[in-house]
């Protein structure tokens, strides 16, 4: 029986279960228990503008990934295009995992998704009546940079709330300092 580097060896206990699956509580691996529990959990704490989101930046991590491969096969003239888009697809995936573990960094790497899509356009758009892989992702980069840009003015909302909360907590006491809760953002 071959094992995989770093797999531990399976062995049987008295009970006929290997200790690998007494150890995960009788599961073999890959089996699930709870996973569309947490998942709707998960879904449950996204509100509509992040669900929306982090579909979009999910649907531009691929496409814009598929049209950096397009790009970077059609020659020297899309080097560029294909960089760009190469960025914009990292900074996506980056983005979900981000809002995935809700992060306190999310908006700053929102900000920064949105800034090099809208830098990264005008080269696209010079070449994206000739390609229509271009044209998809310069679509899909649009949907990603509204939806981020929303999500964005909705944590510079509730950040001025909370800003605003945290000004009448000190006159409260007097002009002490007192340390507030930190909001997550995402």
């Amino acid at each position: 029986m071959e094992r995989e580097y770093g797999q531990q060896p399976t062995r049987r206990g008295s009970t006929g279960q290997s200790t690998q699956q007494q150890q995960m509580g009788g599961q073999r691996p890959g089996q699930r228990t709870g996973g569309r529990q947490s998942i709707a959990q998960f879904e449950d704490h996204l509100s509509n503008e992040l669900r929306i989101a982090l579909e979009d930046l999910n649907h531009v991590a691929h496409v814009a990934e598929w049209c950096a491969r397009e790009c970077a096969t059609a020659g020297p003239q899309l080097a560029d295009c294909a960089r760009i888009c190469h960025d914009v697809s990292e900074l996506a995936e980056i983005n979900e995992r981000f809002i995935a573990r809700d992060s306190p960094f999310g908006p700053e790497l929102a900000d920064l998704f949105v800034r090099t899509a809208i830098e990264g356009l005008p080269e696209l758009e010079q070449h994206g009546h000739q390609h229509p892989h271009i044209t998809e992702t310069i679509s899909a980069i649009d949907r990603a940079i509204d939806s981020c840009e929303t999500v964005l003015q909705t944590v510079g909302q509730g950040a001025q709330m909370a800003g605003t909360q945290q000004m009448q907590e000190t006159q409260m006491t007097g002009g002490q300092q007192v340390q507030g809760s930190g909001q997550q953002f995402y």
